[in-house]
């Protein structure tokens, strides 16, 4: 499988920790959807946007929900990170949304503070998304209880919305945020989130 998209978009750094979980092996291809030509992207995504997912039959598949889904769905036994059904399956689920939430919010930021001329900012509009961002972290550390693993989908995905907040917006991550900070710090002395950290874009 090959994998599309940028080193800073907490979107592909999830499909590609997930990929890394659980062992599958893949290409990472690196493409900016700000090129000229959304940096190839819209021959296999119309949208141009990422993350891409091209399987082995050469299917693109899109957004990383259903990307993630397929990934599950298609995992080897003992590799599903999420449970095909009942109330585990719904809180987890919740939760990844809160994680996936926040990481839009913070490239909604990233856009106003860095692709938007300074003249064309709205500053109540900056500042509504700053109070979205805070609300949903302080949400999202009392949701992932204390001994979560970086390596669960919920663990997962916290980190990379965490991690992106961190470090574009440290402002945003110093209200007492201590699970995620410490799950955080777990999970980036691993290799594969090393390795993926968006201060490496």
């Amino acid at each position: 499988m090959i994998l599309h998209g940028g080193r800073l978009s907490p979107f592909v750094r999830r499909v590609q920790l997930w990929l890394s979980v659980q062992d599958r092996p893949f290409e990472r291809h690196y493409a900016s959807v700000f090129d000229a030509d959304f940096g190839g992207l819209l021959a296999i995504n119309p949208l141009g946007r990422v993350p891409v997912l091209v399987t082995d039959d050469g299917t693109s598949l899109l957004e990383t929900s259903a990307v993630i889904d397929y990934l599950d769905e298609t995992a080897a036994p003992g590799r599903r990170l999420i449970p095909a059904s009942g109330p585990e399956r719904w809180r987890i689920l919740q939760t990844i949304g809160l994680s996936h939430g926040i990481a839009e919010k913070t490239v909604a930021l990233i856009y106003e503070h860095h692709r938007r001329p300074a003249e064309l900012q709205w500053r109540d509009w900056r500042n509504r998304i700053e109070t979205q961002i805070r609300s949903g972290l302080v949400a999202l550390d009392e949701a992932i209880g204390p001994n979560v693993s970086p390596i669960a989908a919920v663990g997962l995905s916290a980190v990379c919305a965490y991690d992106l907040v961190a470090t574009k917006f440290p402002a945003l991550t110093d209200a007492g945020l201590t699970g995620l900070a410490q799950l955080s710090a777990q999970a980036n002395a691993l290799p594969a989130f090393a390795g993926t950290h968006p201060s490496r874009a």
